[in-house]
């Protein structure tokens, strides 16, 4: 999704010697849900700790969030919902937050629940509120006197309404209707709030589909049609899909939205231009089990792949390398050394008397192994890590 809302920073809590993070922007699709909580990589009975790092557009809610136990998926609810409001009902979301805050105030400290910003978030797509142009109550003033909101000023000579104490009138108009200023706007609630659907706290299950692409046409060459893929597609849908677009060989289309199993995969195709070879590595995608997915995605990280016939390549060697997820650090490395190497009593004596993340790092550097956001990640034979098209050219230069 491009519209962000919120940056998130996810982690163990309270895990000695843990590494295992992620940062996600909300709102995130269901398979960036997922794989953030794989690059955290939870155990049963461990509790997930989130700190909002970035506010955005949205700072103002900074004090009234970090006063409430939330989960990441009502958090990115909350983000999803914000994320479709355009700039006026943004202006308005702010304005009725604002004045639900001053509600909640003066009844002696209430504070605003994630119900209450979601059901505030729903409303400001609704019409239960007016903005106007006016960023003080002079400007609000002369608004209301111009456009005959108050009768008592009919018949007035021009000369009379210029005198006119506009700020006084806009003062007494905004306290009468509780309304608020947001920015050069004045915001004033006239209807009812909408409830917003209740969201549960854990996430969704994982989706349906491994791939989805969301289709459209260019700005430029005819409106608003879209469709949606699934990958791996037969040639049927595919050709079902162009169709509907109105497209051939995908000319002028862009990609409105991804979501998959693998992230980023704009790092490595140039979709939907390349989208028949994308949906041969959907295929092969969709043959690993999925316990080797975090596998795969640790090496396309780990190798910067910018191109599918890498990409490709790695699937078809993913029994070459060796990903430990249980490892995020070098002190996990170097814990995970000593408890193979002695029984787990003698482990623990030693570890008060060992430098744990100096004897890590040497462990990963013998082992020609790296740290990815996944776990520890290393060749099968404890080569150096090469991808199999390095692996490829090294022996070509070798037979010359």
């Amino acid at each position: 999704m491009d519209k962000r809302i919120f940056e998130v920073y996810l982690a163990k809590e309270g895990i000695p010697n843990n590494e295992s993070y992620a940062k996600l922007d909300l709102p995130a699709s269901p398979w960036e849900l997922w794989d953030a909580m794989e690059k955290v990589r939870l155990k049963d009975g461990e509790a997930l700790y989130m700190e909002i790092d970035d506010y955005y557009a949205f700072e103002y809610l900074a004090p009234h969030l970090e006063e409430l136990d939330i989960s990441l998926n009502e958090l990115n609810d909350l983000a999803a919902r914000l994320a479709t409001l355009d700039e006026v009902q943004g202006i308005a979301f702010e304005g009725l937050f604002s004045m639900e805050v001053q509600k909640k105030v003066n009844a002696n400290g209430g504070i605003i629940t994630m119900q209450d910003m979601r059901d505030l978030a729903v409303s400001a797509k609704t019409d239960c509120y007016h903005v106007v142009e006016a960023a003080d109550d002079a400007q609000l003033g002369r608004f209301y006197a111009e456009n005959e909101f108050m009768p008592e000023l009919d018949g007035v000579s021009n000369e009379v309404f210029e005198m006119l104490d506009f700020a006084g009138i806009g003062r007494m108009m905004r306290c009468s209707e509780n309304g608020v200023f947001v920015g050069s706007l004045y915001v004033l609630r006239d209807g009812e709030l909408t409830t917003a659907p209740p969201v549960q706290k854990t996430l969704p299950e994982k989706p349906g589909y491994l791939f989805r692409l969301t289709l459209g046409l260019c700005p430029d060459f005819g409106g608003d049609r879209t469709a949606v893929l699934d990958l791996p597609a037969s040639e049927e849908a595919l050709v079902a899909a162009q169709e509907q677009l109105g497209t051939l060989n995908w000319e002028n289309t862009v990609v409105l939205n991804y979501d998959g199993i693998v992230p980023n995969v704009a790092t490595f195709a140039d979709l939907p231009m390349e989208l028949e070879e994308f949906n041969a590595f959907t295929k092969a995608a969709r043959d690993i089990p999925r316990f080797e997915v975090p596998k795969l995605k640790a090496l396309l990280e780990q190798f910067e792949v910018q191109d599918i016939e890498t990409a490709m390549g790695l699937t078809e060697h993913l029994a070459d390398y060796v990903l430990a997820p249980e490892i995020s650090s070098a002190q996990e490395t170097a814990i995970d050394h000593l408890r193979f190497m002695t029984d787990d009593h003698s482990a623990e004596l030693l570890l008060s008397h060992v430098n744990l993340y100096a004897y890590g790092c040497d462990l990963i550097r013998e082992d020609n192994a790296v740290l990815s956001p996944y776990g520890l990640l290393h060749r099968a034979d404890y080569q150096p890590m090469l991808s199999p098209m390095q692996e490829t050219q090294k022996m070509e230069m070798k037979m010359k």
